[in-house]
This record gives C-alpha cells, sequence and structure tokens, in this order.
C-alpha cells in the first residue's frame, strides 16, 4: 500500500513537473518562431550556440558531440509534442531515431551518456563509445567469439577489475581523471553518472534547477543498477559457457591422448612385440625332416 502511495506521489510529481516547465524553451528564443536562414531554425542557432558554450570541465565526461546529441533529441522530441511551430516540417518528418519521451535535457542527457558506457557505436547515435566502456566491450566480445573455452576465473579476474567501485575517489578526482582507465574504472563511472550528469544539467541555461530531483535521481540510479545488474547476469552466462566449452575441450583432448593415441601406440607395440616372438620360434623350430620312400 505504502509502495502503491509512494508511485502515485512520484508519477503525479512528475505530471505536475511536465505540465509546469520543459526545457524546449532553451532552444527557442522567446518572440522568436521563424528560421533565421532557410537552412536553420532558432532551435537550430540555440543548439550551436549551446554547444560552443559547452566545453572545459565535463567535456572529457560528456563530449562536445555527445551534448549536442542530447539537445537535437530534445529538439525532436518538442518539435513532434512541444513547439512544432518552430521546427521545419522536414525536421519533423525526418525523425528516425529513438529517443526518450521527454521534455526534459536531464532525460536525453543520461540516455546518452548510458548509450556510450554500453561501449557499442550502434547503440550510442554513432557517437564514439566511452572509452573504458569500449574497451571492456572488446575484451568481453573477443572471450565470447572466442573458439577456445576459458577458465572462469580468467574472466572473473577481468571482470572485477572493469567493476571494482574505487569509494576513496572524490566525485571532482573522478572528474579530473575520468578516462584515465588505470584509475578509474566502469564501475566509478557508472557510480558518479547520476550526479554530473545533474551537475552538467544544471550549468546548461535551464529554468528546471531543482524540478522533482527526488524522483529524477532515483529513477537515474535505479536505470544504473539494473544495467549493472544485466552486465553481472551476462558475465556469469559466459563464465558458465567458456568453463563448460574448457571443460569439453580437455575431455576430448584426454580421450584423444589416452584412449585414441595411447591405446592405438600400444597396440601396435603390442602387436610388435607378437610379431618378434613369432620370428623368433620361426628361426629357434628345427627344419622340419623330409621322408622319402
Amino acid at each position: 500500500m505504502k509502495k502503491s502511495i509512494l508511485i502515485s506521489i512520484i508519477v503525479c510529481i512528475a505530471s505536475i513537473g511536465s505540465v509546469l516547465a520543459n526545457d524546449c524553451n532553451i532552444l527557442v528564443n522567446k518572440g522568436k518562431t521563424a528560421p533565421i536562414d532557410p537552412n536553420k531554425t532558432v532551435m537550430d542557432e540555440n543548439i550551436d550556440w549551446l554547444v560552443s558554450w559547452y566545453s572545459g570541465t565535463y567535456e572529457n565526461i560528456l563530449p562536445a558531440k555527445a551534448f549536442k546529441q542530447a539537445l537535437i533529441n530534445l529538439k525532436s522530441y518538442c518539435c513532434q509534442k512541444m513547439i512544432k511551430k518552430s521546427c521545419k516540417p522536414s525536421d519533423i518528418q525526418n525523425i528516425k531515431q529513438p529517443f526518450p519521451e521527454s521534455a526534459f535535457l536531464f532525460d536525453h542527457l543520461i540516455d546518452v551518456a548510458m548509450r556510450r558506457l554500453d561501449g557499442i557505436t550502434g547503440l550510442a547515435y554513432n557517437l564514439l563509445p566511452d572509452p573504458t566502456a569500449m574497451e571492456r566491450r572488446t575484451k568481453i566480445t573477443e572471450i565470447a567469439n572466442s573458439a577456445n573455452g576459458r577458465q572462469a576465473k580468467e574472466i572473473e579476474s577481468l571482470y572485477t577489475w572493469y567493476w571494482t567501485i574505487h569509494g576513496k575517489y572524490s566525485t571532482e578526482n573522478i572528474k579530473k581523471q575520468y578516462n584515465n582507465t588505470w584509475i578509474v574504472s566502469l564501475a566509478d563511472k557508472y557510480n558518479n553518472l547520476c550526479n554530473l550528469m545533474k551537475e552538467i544539467y544544471e550549468k546548461t541555461y535551464t529554468n528546471n534547477k531543482t524540478t522533482i530531483w527526488y524522483a529524477y535521481i532515483n529513477w537515474c540510479e535505479n536505470l544504473v543498477k539494473d544495467r549493472v545488474k544485466r552486465e553481472n547476469g551476462y558475465t556469469r552466462i559466459l563464465m558458465v559457457e567458456k568453463s563448460n566449452q574448457l571443460f569439453t575441450e580437455t575431455t576430448k583432448a584426454y580421450t584423444q591422448k589416452h584412449f585414441v593415441e595411447e591405446k592405438l601406440l600400444a597396440l601396435w607395440n603390442l602387436i610388435t612385440k607378437v610379431k618378434d616372438v613369432f620370428q623368433t620360434i620361426v628361426q629357434q623350430a628345427p627344419v622340419s625332416k623330409t621322408c622319402s620312400k
């Protein structure tokens, strides 16, 4: 019952927030609803301006191209749902990529950041994946696609290295060393993702500095926990599969060596010995006497 009430409160707060405020306004200057030039809308101009402003402290965490993609995805939603008059017809017609159904930039920042941490370019709007995530994804894919089995402890050792949370590192240290894979693990990046995206969002020119943060941060943290849980499950399955494969390979190799090679060699040696015995008997046997009439 309490859980249902809490969910209802969060949904209610989110609904109120959506009605009272949204981030589409950062893409459109007040009083300007017509395109500035034939090729761009006011939204495009504002996106370019925000991207030029975005630099420095957070660019190593979320590159400018990724920040721009979040703004483009926000524009896509706003063009469809909120402020169609500020968009060109072609903008609406050409929307094909999946993006969060949200008028809040924070959701789009989380979406882009999470996709980059998956380490797969095609899933990240063709953006360059996070370097630590790409390194991890490459190694785990090589293990999965390898024709040979592997000991579970080797996979676990590799997995543990990437998924160790360094609690002693402050958020500031994480920001400074973000792309240093020798210091900051993939788990550190996931563990700090919600707060870092919140900082980027708050430094962007939005009016929603404190809008429904409790609900949003909890949603973000649950999203991260679910992502890590699924990665844990996948790795466990991979460990079992590769261990079974290694066991099968070892058993076949032993069977080949012991029951085929060694047994055949032993049989050949036995045949050779028997042949030698017969030769000896033949050589030692007296010559048969011939009978004469």
